[in-house]
């Protein structure tokens, strides 16, 4: 008989053994992948649906949204319109608002955008290597605010009405702390 089968026939032993296991599972929750807050967030090199491909590098010195979003995702698709509202409500030389799709079918994302009327610059991984590898994203949306000077200031996960006053005041903030 193993030591395991053992103890658990032994009712103040398997009981010592649970509440063992339940203190080990009451520790901290352990920090999601991919960047974290506080830290610089990663220059990479995305290839654009339409032109040339986008280095998030570039957009340094700008506040940047970045919005990992599919068409088969539903709250993606519903808070769209805010995103776009909100790529037009700041200066684009002080901010920006950049899509990451994790459609296998580009061409299903373009016509998305097209006929919702979405303009910032989108970017295309349909592998999902940038966005499941390196940004450690489990669930969609999910959207990386990052300050000015490159450093992931949120993570916001789910969707969100962009353009409503909480996010408006926190980007207000950040485009303040820019200057």
């Amino acid at each position: 008989m193993s030591n395991l089968a053992a103890t658990l026939r032994h009712p103040a032993s398997a009981l010592l053994l649970i509440a063992t296991l339940g203190l080990l599972a009451c520790g901290e929750p352990p920090a999601p992948p991919g960047p974290r807050v506080g830290e610089t967030f990663p220059a990479l090199d995305l290839p654009a649906l339409d032109g040339p491909p986008l280095n998030l590098g570039d957009y340094r010195g700008r506040v940047l949204v970045l919005n990992v979003w599919a068409t088969w995702c539903a709250p993606c698709r519903e808070e769209m319109p805010s995103l776009q509202r909100l790529s037009e409500r700041f200066p684009s030389g002080r901010f920006a608002v950049v899509g990451l799709t994790v459609d296998e079918d580009t061409n299903l994302a373009r016509e998305f955008l097209l006929k919702y009327g979405i303009r910032f610059p989108s970017a295309s991984d349909p592998a999902g290597a940038v966005a499941e590898g390196l940004l450690g994203v489990t669930a969609y949306p999910d959207t990386f605010i990052v300050a000015a000077d490159g450093t992931l200031v949120e993570r916001v996960s789910g969707g969100r009405e962009w353009d409503g006053e909480e996010m408006v005041s926190l980007l207000e903030r950040l485009l303040a702390a820019g200057t």
